[in-house]
Protein backbone atom coordinates (compact mmCIF):
# COMPACT_ATOMS: atom_id res chain seq x y z
CA UNK A 1 0.00 0.00 0.00
CA UNK A 2 1.61 3.08 -1.30
CA UNK A 3 0.31 5.93 1.61
CA UNK A 4 -2.26 6.07 4.38
CA UNK A 5 -6.14 4.94 4.25
CA UNK A 6 -8.88 7.26 4.52
CA UNK A 7 -9.52 6.61 8.20
CA UNK A 8 -13.45 7.50 7.60
CA UNK A 9 -14.03 6.48 3.90
CA UNK A 10 -17.64 8.59 3.41
CA UNK A 11 -18.52 5.41 0.20
CA UNK A 12 -18.04 2.52 0.86
CA UNK A 13 -19.13 -0.69 -1.56
CA UNK A 14 -20.84 -3.79 -0.49
CA UNK A 15 -20.44 -6.61 -2.48
CA UNK A 16 -23.51 -9.08 -2.92
CA UNK A 17 -27.08 -7.79 -1.99
CA UNK A 18 -28.45 -11.07 0.01
CA UNK A 19 -29.03 -10.87 3.37
CA UNK A 20 -26.24 -10.47 5.04
CA UNK A 21 -24.84 -7.64 2.13
CA UNK A 22 -28.53 -5.71 2.58
CA UNK A 23 -27.81 -5.88 6.73
CA UNK A 24 -24.63 -4.56 6.02
CA UNK A 25 -25.38 -2.29 3.80
CA UNK A 26 -27.66 -0.99 5.73
CA UNK A 27 -25.50 -0.50 9.36
CA UNK A 28 -23.20 1.45 7.02
CA UNK A 29 -25.88 3.93 5.69
CA UNK A 30 -27.35 4.30 9.27
CA UNK A 31 -23.94 4.83 10.30
CA UNK A 32 -23.53 8.49 7.61
CA UNK A 33 -21.75 6.60 4.54
CA UNK A 34 -23.23 6.59 1.42
CA UNK A 35 -23.07 2.98 0.26
CA UNK A 36 -22.85 1.28 -3.49
CA UNK A 37 -24.79 -2.18 -2.87
CA UNK A 38 -22.99 -4.32 -5.84
CA UNK A 39 -24.85 -7.14 -7.34
CA UNK A 40 -21.94 -9.31 -9.18
CA UNK A 41 -24.02 -12.52 -10.26
CA UNK A 42 -24.97 -12.70 -13.85
CA UNK A 43 -28.79 -11.84 -14.60
CA UNK A 44 -31.02 -10.67 -16.90
CA UNK A 45 -31.64 -6.48 -16.57
CA UNK A 46 -35.26 -7.37 -15.43
CA UNK A 47 -33.64 -10.27 -12.72
CA UNK A 48 -31.28 -7.46 -11.38
CA UNK A 49 -33.98 -4.83 -11.02
CA UNK A 50 -36.24 -7.70 -9.09
CA UNK A 51 -33.26 -8.41 -6.41
CA UNK A 52 -32.63 -5.01 -6.23
CA UNK A 53 -36.25 -4.30 -5.61
CA UNK A 54 -36.57 -6.93 -2.81
CA UNK A 55 -33.05 -5.58 -1.07
CA UNK A 56 -34.76 -2.21 -0.95
CA UNK A 57 -37.68 -3.43 0.40
CA UNK A 58 -36.22 -5.09 3.22
CA UNK A 59 -33.98 -2.56 4.06
CA UNK A 60 -36.98 -0.10 4.51
CA UNK A 61 -38.86 -2.86 6.77
CA UNK A 62 -35.83 -3.22 9.53
CA UNK A 63 -35.48 0.72 8.45
CA UNK A 64 -38.90 1.25 9.40
CA UNK A 65 -38.92 -0.97 12.56
CA UNK A 66 -35.36 0.63 13.55
CA UNK A 67 -37.47 4.00 13.57
CA UNK A 68 -40.32 2.15 15.55
CA UNK A 69 -38.33 0.90 18.19
CA UNK A 70 -36.17 4.44 18.85
CA UNK A 71 -32.74 3.12 17.58
CA UNK A 72 -32.53 5.81 14.15
CA UNK A 73 -34.86 8.58 14.22
CA UNK A 74 -37.78 9.03 12.08
CA UNK A 75 -36.69 11.80 10.35
CA UNK A 76 -33.63 9.88 9.31
CA UNK A 77 -35.29 7.21 7.44
CA UNK A 78 -35.43 8.68 3.87
CA UNK A 79 -31.76 9.95 4.15
CA UNK A 80 -30.50 6.68 5.36
CA UNK A 81 -32.05 4.76 2.42
CA UNK A 82 -31.08 7.87 -0.42
CA UNK A 83 -27.23 6.79 1.30
CA UNK A 84 -27.78 3.14 -0.64
CA UNK A 85 -27.56 2.80 -4.18
CA UNK A 86 -27.57 0.07 -6.56
CA UNK A 87 -24.94 -1.16 -8.89
CA UNK A 88 -24.01 -3.66 -11.34
CA UNK A 89 -20.51 -5.23 -11.37
CA UNK A 90 -17.77 -3.75 -9.96
CA UNK A 91 -17.34 -0.89 -13.01
CA UNK A 92 -18.19 2.59 -10.85
CA UNK A 93 -16.06 1.50 -7.31
CA UNK A 94 -13.38 3.61 -7.71
CA UNK A 95 -14.60 6.16 -5.44
CA UNK A 96 -14.92 3.67 -2.52
CA UNK A 97 -12.12 3.78 0.65
CA UNK A 98 -13.70 0.74 1.80
CA UNK A 99 -14.89 -2.62 0.00
CA UNK A 100 -17.05 -5.31 2.08
CA UNK A 101 -17.39 -8.69 0.56
CA UNK A 102 -20.15 -9.85 1.39
CA UNK A 103 -20.72 -13.79 -0.76
CA UNK A 104 -21.65 -16.69 -0.27
CA UNK A 105 -19.33 -19.19 2.41
CA UNK A 106 -17.72 -20.44 -0.97
CA UNK A 107 -13.89 -20.29 -1.35
CA UNK A 108 -12.99 -20.32 -4.41
CA UNK A 109 -16.22 -17.59 -5.03
CA UNK A 110 -14.55 -15.55 -2.70
CA UNK A 111 -10.77 -15.60 -3.94
CA UNK A 112 -12.03 -15.04 -7.70
CA UNK A 113 -14.00 -11.76 -6.59
CA UNK A 114 -11.60 -10.67 -4.14
CA UNK A 115 -9.32 -10.66 -6.93
CA UNK A 116 -11.03 -8.99 -9.17
CA UNK A 117 -12.47 -6.51 -6.74
CA UNK A 118 -8.49 -5.29 -6.09
CA UNK A 119 -8.37 -3.84 -9.54
CA UNK A 120 -11.46 -2.32 -9.70
CA UNK A 121 -10.68 -0.08 -6.35
CA UNK A 122 -8.27 2.77 -5.81
CA UNK A 123 -5.04 0.76 -4.40
CA UNK A 124 -5.53 2.83 -1.03
CA UNK A 125 -9.25 1.06 -0.60
CA UNK A 126 -9.44 -1.48 2.25
CA UNK A 127 -10.99 -4.60 1.35
CA UNK A 128 -12.60 -7.49 3.60
CA UNK A 129 -14.12 -10.16 3.34
CA UNK A 130 -17.13 -11.22 5.65
CA UNK A 131 -16.53 -14.86 5.73
CA UNK A 132 -17.67 -16.58 9.14
CA UNK A 133 -15.35 -19.48 8.89
CA UNK A 134 -12.71 -19.11 6.17
CA UNK A 135 -9.56 -17.84 7.73
CA UNK A 136 -7.41 -15.02 5.97
CA UNK A 137 -4.70 -17.08 5.45
CA UNK A 138 -6.88 -18.73 3.04
CA UNK A 139 -7.87 -15.55 0.94
CA UNK A 140 -5.32 -13.13 1.36
CA UNK A 141 -2.74 -14.44 -1.67
CA UNK A 142 -5.57 -13.94 -4.16
CA UNK A 143 -5.96 -10.19 -3.36
CA UNK A 144 -3.20 -8.33 -4.86
CA UNK A 145 -1.97 -5.44 -2.42
CA UNK A 146 -2.61 -8.45 0.04
CA UNK A 147 -1.70 -5.54 3.35
CA UNK A 148 -5.17 -3.23 2.35
CA UNK A 149 -7.20 -7.12 3.05
CA UNK A 150 -8.63 -8.68 6.49
CA UNK A 151 -11.68 -10.36 7.54
CA UNK A 152 -14.79 -8.54 8.71
CA UNK A 153 -16.86 -10.83 10.44
CA UNK A 154 -20.77 -9.33 10.90
CA UNK A 155 -22.85 -11.23 12.76
CA UNK A 156 -26.55 -11.95 11.48
CA UNK A 157 -28.53 -9.65 11.38
CA UNK A 158 -25.85 -7.33 11.30
CA UNK A 159 -27.51 -4.12 11.32
CA UNK A 160 -28.62 -4.93 14.82
CA UNK A 161 -25.98 -7.03 16.70
CA UNK A 162 -22.79 -4.84 17.87
CA UNK A 163 -19.99 -7.69 17.31
CA UNK A 164 -18.30 -7.77 14.65
CA UNK A 165 -14.94 -9.56 14.34
CA UNK A 166 -11.76 -7.81 12.63
CA UNK A 167 -9.44 -10.71 11.28
CA UNK A 168 -6.07 -9.60 9.96
CA UNK A 169 -3.67 -11.98 8.40
CA UNK A 170 0.25 -12.04 8.79
CA UNK A 171 0.59 -9.27 6.00
CA UNK A 172 -2.37 -7.08 6.98
CA UNK A 173 -0.69 -4.02 7.68
CA UNK A 174 -1.15 -2.43 10.75
CA UNK A 175 -3.00 0.80 9.90
CA UNK A 176 -5.57 -0.95 8.00
CA UNK A 177 -6.37 -2.68 11.16
CA UNK A 178 -6.86 0.77 13.16
CA UNK A 179 -8.85 1.89 10.83
CA UNK A 180 -11.06 -0.68 10.38
CA UNK A 181 -11.57 -0.64 13.90
CA UNK A 182 -12.29 3.26 13.73
CA UNK A 183 -14.55 3.28 10.68
CA UNK A 184 -16.72 0.29 12.85
CA UNK A 185 -16.92 2.19 16.41
CA UNK A 186 -17.76 5.24 14.31
CA UNK A 187 -21.21 3.09 12.91
CA UNK A 188 -21.33 1.92 16.95
CA UNK A 189 -20.20 -1.43 16.31
CA UNK A 190 -18.02 -3.30 18.93
CA UNK A 191 -15.32 -4.93 16.84
CA UNK A 192 -12.78 -7.45 18.52
CA UNK A 193 -9.71 -8.52 17.52
CA UNK A 194 -9.00 -12.13 16.38
CA UNK A 195 -6.31 -13.88 15.20
CA UNK A 196 -6.38 -15.64 12.28
CA UNK A 197 -8.01 -19.19 12.45
CA UNK A 198 -10.73 -20.63 11.01
CA UNK A 199 -14.38 -19.92 13.07
CA UNK A 200 -12.90 -16.69 14.83
CA UNK A 201 -14.86 -16.36 18.51
CA UNK A 202 -18.46 -16.23 17.28
CA UNK A 203 -19.00 -18.85 14.97
CA UNK A 204 -16.51 -21.48 16.93
CA UNK A 205 -18.61 -20.86 20.13
CA UNK A 206 -21.80 -20.94 18.38
CA UNK A 207 -21.14 -24.66 15.85
CA UNK A 208 -20.77 -26.44 19.65
CA UNK A 209 -23.51 -24.58 21.31
CA UNK A 210 -25.71 -25.09 18.49
CA UNK A 211 -24.58 -29.26 17.54
CA UNK A 212 -24.79 -29.63 21.62
CA UNK A 213 -28.59 -28.40 21.63
CA UNK A 214 -29.62 -30.52 18.94
CA UNK A 215 -27.89 -33.42 20.54
CA UNK A 216 -30.10 -33.12 23.35
CA UNK A 217 -33.15 -33.07 20.82
CA UNK A 218 -31.83 -36.37 19.69
CA UNK A 219 -30.71 -37.85 22.96
CA UNK A 220 -34.56 -37.39 24.09
CA UNK A 221 -33.47 -34.68 27.18
CA UNK A 222 -35.11 -31.57 26.22
CA UNK A 223 -37.60 -30.30 23.32
CA UNK A 224 -36.59 -27.10 20.77
CA UNK A 225 -39.05 -25.39 22.43
CA UNK A 226 -38.13 -25.78 26.01
CA UNK A 227 -34.10 -25.70 25.27
CA UNK A 228 -34.82 -22.09 23.83
CA UNK A 229 -36.46 -21.38 27.18
CA UNK A 230 -33.84 -22.64 29.20
CA UNK A 231 -31.35 -20.27 27.00
CA UNK A 232 -32.98 -17.72 26.68
CA UNK A 233 -33.79 -17.39 30.52
CA UNK A 234 -30.75 -19.23 31.88
CA UNK A 235 -27.37 -18.67 29.70
CA UNK A 236 -29.01 -16.19 27.36
CA UNK A 237 -29.66 -14.04 30.28
CA UNK A 238 -26.61 -14.01 32.13
CA UNK A 239 -23.88 -13.91 28.97
CA UNK A 240 -25.97 -10.49 28.70
CA UNK A 241 -23.99 -9.49 31.70
CA UNK A 242 -21.37 -11.53 32.44
CA UNK A 243 -18.58 -12.47 30.34
CA UNK A 244 -17.59 -16.09 29.42
CA UNK A 245 -14.27 -15.83 31.28
CA UNK A 246 -15.58 -13.82 34.09
CA UNK A 247 -18.59 -16.07 34.79
CA UNK A 248 -15.92 -19.14 34.96
CA UNK A 249 -14.09 -17.23 37.26
CA UNK A 250 -17.05 -15.84 39.26
CA UNK A 251 -18.41 -19.72 39.68
CA UNK A 252 -15.12 -20.77 40.02
CA UNK A 253 -12.32 -22.46 37.28
CA UNK A 254 -12.39 -25.56 39.94
CA UNK A 255 -16.19 -25.76 39.17
CA UNK A 256 -15.50 -26.21 35.56
CA UNK A 257 -13.01 -28.51 36.44
CA UNK A 258 -14.95 -30.96 38.22
CA UNK A 259 -18.09 -30.32 36.17
CA UNK A 260 -16.34 -30.96 32.79
CA UNK A 261 -14.29 -34.07 34.47
CA UNK A 262 -17.88 -35.64 35.65
CA UNK A 263 -19.94 -35.21 32.43
CA UNK A 264 -16.65 -36.78 30.49
CA UNK A 265 -17.33 -39.84 32.62
CA UNK A 266 -20.86 -39.79 32.81
CA UNK A 267 -21.30 -39.25 29.21
CA UNK A 268 -18.21 -41.37 27.88
CA UNK A 269 -17.40 -38.36 25.35
CA UNK A 270 -13.98 -36.07 25.65
CA UNK A 271 -15.38 -33.23 24.16
CA UNK A 272 -16.29 -32.72 28.10
CA UNK A 273 -13.67 -32.83 29.36
CA UNK A 274 -11.47 -29.96 31.43
CA UNK A 275 -9.37 -27.92 28.82
CA UNK A 276 -5.60 -27.99 29.22
CA UNK A 277 -4.86 -24.30 30.05
CA UNK A 278 -7.97 -24.72 33.38
CA UNK A 279 -5.95 -27.93 34.68
CA UNK A 280 -3.08 -25.44 34.82
CA UNK A 281 -5.08 -23.12 36.39
CA UNK A 282 -6.24 -25.67 38.94
CA UNK A 283 -2.22 -26.72 39.36
CA UNK A 284 -1.82 -22.67 39.96
CA UNK A 285 -4.54 -22.36 42.86
CA UNK A 286 -6.02 -19.07 39.86
CA UNK A 287 -9.48 -20.39 40.51
CA UNK A 288 -11.34 -17.01 40.43
CA UNK A 289 -12.27 -14.14 42.99
CA UNK A 290 -11.40 -16.32 46.03
CA UNK A 291 -7.94 -16.59 45.46
CA UNK A 292 -7.30 -13.35 44.09
CA UNK A 293 -6.98 -14.69 40.74
CA UNK A 294 -8.40 -16.47 37.60
CA UNK A 295 -8.39 -15.74 34.34
CA UNK A 296 -8.34 -12.29 35.59
CA UNK A 297 -7.21 -10.15 38.74
CA UNK A 298 -8.76 -9.57 41.98
CA UNK A 299 -6.32 -8.66 44.26
CA UNK A 300 -7.14 -5.69 46.62
CA UNK A 301 -10.49 -4.33 46.06
CA UNK A 302 -10.99 -5.29 42.41
CA UNK A 303 -13.06 -8.80 43.74
CA UNK A 304 -15.55 -6.33 45.91
CA UNK A 305 -15.64 -4.14 42.53
CA UNK A 306 -16.02 -6.94 40.37
CA UNK A 307 -18.58 -8.87 42.34
CA UNK A 308 -20.86 -5.06 42.91
CA UNK A 309 -20.92 -4.60 39.27
CA UNK A 310 -21.67 -8.06 37.85
CA UNK A 311 -24.44 -8.35 40.49
CA UNK A 312 -25.94 -4.52 39.59
CA UNK A 313 -25.81 -5.36 35.68
CA UNK A 314 -27.79 -8.33 36.09
CA UNK A 315 -30.20 -6.77 38.70
CA UNK A 316 -30.70 -3.84 36.02
CA UNK A 317 -31.37 -6.46 33.02
CA UNK A 318 -34.00 -8.43 35.15
CA UNK A 319 -35.90 -5.12 35.46
CA UNK A 320 -35.54 -3.71 32.44
CA UNK A 321 -36.88 -7.66 31.23
CA UNK A 322 -39.61 -7.18 33.43
CA UNK A 323 -40.63 -3.38 32.81
CA UNK A 324 -40.91 -5.02 28.98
Amino acid sequence: MTGATDPHPTTVAVLGPGRIGRQIALAFAVGGCRVLLADLKPRSPEAARTVFADARREIARDLGLMAEEGVVAEADVVPVLERIEPRVGLADLGGCGFVQEALPERLELKREVLGRVAGAVAPSAIIASTSSTIAPSHLVDAVPGPERFLIVHWLNPAHIIPLVEVVASKTTAPAVVEQTLALLERLGKVPVRCGDSPGFIGPRLQVLLMNEAVRLVEEGVATPADIDKAFRAGMGFRYASVGIFEFIDWGGVDILYHASRFMARALADDRFRPALLVEEKIARNELGPKTGRGFFDYTGDRRAAFETAKVRALLRQLKRQRCS
